[in-house]
């Protein structure tokens, strides 16, 4: 059965000789341009220049190399001259990104193409800049990778789309393809691959060049640890979250125990049924949503300022004794972030408890500072009794976010978030309007709150 799977895996997703050949042509005329451009040497990395992509996916990251003895204002200078240049004489169009440092991402000849700019380095020096480290893990692959490998790559790739867990941006913080290709390297196919991560707890570690001298707490609190082959300061896998590795481990435990091509090719996004909501709202809970329009900026921003928000504006609830159940983030569109509390209502009024009645300097100051409540004396404590200024989250919420961007900064909110997010907080019949409507929001909350990957993950 395994091998039968497997055969019509590669069928989808193993490109075609046609596919290769374009995709190779293309690379060595990119290559031979960016040569002549910038004088310099440069590489692909990524799938395309170590052969592992899959089908159709012909994302190419040109990485042009400079001396470490450049300084970092000229290799952004330069590294954008040189982009541009390069897309040009290709015939392309190109805007700036940035991540790190910016970068060139065109679009040539129907290919998307990043040229990104990097500092040459030798395996033990020292990173100038985040990218540095990719033309070795070309070369490490390269090195040890069999052509038998490449297909089992493929596979587990896909395993790994599949089941959800696929990218290492800070959208996913799941499995990369690097740890793809190092997970096959490691153990030699997909198969042996299954049946060694079927074994995992947290945390695992995986050091496959015996790298010596890490310190035990180096990373520490981190599911999932392998170490770069390239670098021993670095695990590879540091943005894999815990929920996907337990994700990960409990999917590989049931393909094991039960084969099916859905583990790489699962059904169509499907949103909650009527039961399900039913089932929701009978929780007694109170879900409540902020939406906002999406901020020009790449997904590895947008998703830690979501989230910083989502932090911040739980901190806030709770700090208000509005209880959060659950909060998240979407932004497969247009960005969402959502709240279920325990406690949405609270009466008028608050007890605020003051000094012991035997401090006489704080006693003098409380009684001060609450003259115009009713102040009682409860076990030896001053207690005085207050209006509460917010007696529903909504009422919260808006009014912390009723500011200019400027000051939602100031009081914690990220600044493209602040930028964009509505003052207006979507609660009751309109949430699920929201949730009925939009079918990727509401496919996530339903694998959210209904699908149960932790039985085989503890088994």
């Amino acid at each position: 059965m395994y091998m039968d799977i497997h055969s019509e895996v590669l069928k989808r997703v193993k490109p075609s000789h046609l596919e290769e050949e374009r995709i190779k042509k293309f690379v060595d005329q990119l290559l031979s341009v960016a040569k002549t451009v910038s004088g310099l040497d440069a590489v692909i990395v990524g799938s395309i220049g170590k052969f592992t992509w899959l089908a159709g996916d012909h994302d190419i990251d040109l990485f042009i190399m400079f001396d470490s003895t450049i300084e970092r204002e000229e290799l952004e200078r330069l590294g954008l001259e040189y982009g541009k240049r390069i897309v040009e004489e290709l015939g392309g169009r190109s805007h700036v990104k940035y991540a790190e440092h910016p970068y060139t991402h065109a679009i040539i000849k129907g290919f998307d193409v990043d040229v990104v700019p990097c500092y040459r380095i030798k395996y033990g020096e020292k990173i100038k800049s985040a990218v540095d480290r990719s033309p070795l893990h070309l070369q490490y692959v390269l090195s040890y990778i069999k052509p038998a490998m490449v297909d089992h790559i493929r596979l587990l790739k896909q395993f790994c789309k599949g089941i959800g867990v696929y990218g290492s941006d800070a959208k996913h913080q799941g499995f990369s393809g690097y740890i793809c290709e190092l997970l096959v390297l490691t153990y030699g196919s997909f198969d042996n691959v299954i049946d060694a991560v079927s074994e995992w707890r947290p945390p695992f570690t995986i050091n496959i060049e015996k790298h010596l001298g890490i310190p035990p707490n180096r990373f520490k609190d981190q599911p999932l640890v392998i170490i770069d082959p390239t670098d021993p300061e670095r695990n590879v896998a540091a943005v894999v979250n815990g929920e996907n590795f337990i994700r990960f481990v409990a999917a590989v435990r049931s393909y094991k125990a039960k084969p099916s091509i859905k583990f790489f090719f699962p059904d169509a996004k499907k949103p909650l049924s009527s039961r399900e909501i039913m089932v929701l709202q009978k929780r007694e809970t109170k879900f409540l949503a902020l939406s906002m329009k999406r901020p020009d900026v790449i997904d590895d921003v947008l998703y830690p300022q979501l989230r910083r928000a989502l932090a911040r504006l739980t901190h806030l609830l709770e700090h208000h004794e509005f209880h959060v159940l659950r909060s998240f983030e979407f932004a497969e569109k247009d960005p969402i972030l959502v709240f279920e509390l325990e406690v949405w209502s609270l009466p008028a009024v608050k007890n605020m408890v003051g000094p012991p009645i035997f401090t006489e300097k704080h006693t003098a100051e409380f009684l001060s500072k609450y003259a115009k409540s009713f102040v009682y004396n409860h076990e030896n404590q001053w207690v005085a009794e207050t209006p509460r200024k917010h007696k529903t989250a909504v009422s919260l919420l808006s009014d912390f976010l009723n500011e200019k961007p400027p000051a939602l900064v100031e009081k914690g909110i990220p600044k493209y978030i602040a930028a964009s997010i509505s003052k207006k907080v979507i609660e009751h019949h309109e949430f699920w309007k929201l949730v009925k409507k939009d079918m990727a929001l509401s496919d996530y909350i339903k694998k959210k709150y209904f699908v149960d990957y932790t039985k085989k993950f503890v088994q």
